[in-house]
């Protein structure tokens, strides 16, 4: 047993020597504190042209095909789109 833990020192001895050794290195929060923000292209479709006149044509209580089909078009590029990723 004392062999076990002798060679799991050396292990831990070893790590705590390459960690020193890489300028800068830190954790897994100090690699993420220090990378780049992250970014997004997302935007809200709330005010799309398309989802604004559906949204009027709804409250009107006359919505047309033509904008039902330009909706429904919308829709379909955002789920391909967030399926295909």
């Amino acid at each position: 047993m004392s062999s076990l833990t002798d060679e799991l020192k050396r292990l831990m001895e070893t790590l705590d020597q390459g960690i020193q050794q890489q300028p800068g290195a830190g954790d897994a929060i100090d690699l993420i504190l220090a990378s780049p923000a992250r970014t997004t292209e997302v935007c809200s479709l709330r005010h799309d042209p398309v989802v604004e006149a559906f949204r009027q044509e709804l409250v009107d209580g006359l919505i047309r095909v033509d904008t039902a089909n330009k909706l429904l078009h919308l829709v379909n590029t955002v789920v391909t789109a967030l399926l295909t990723r």
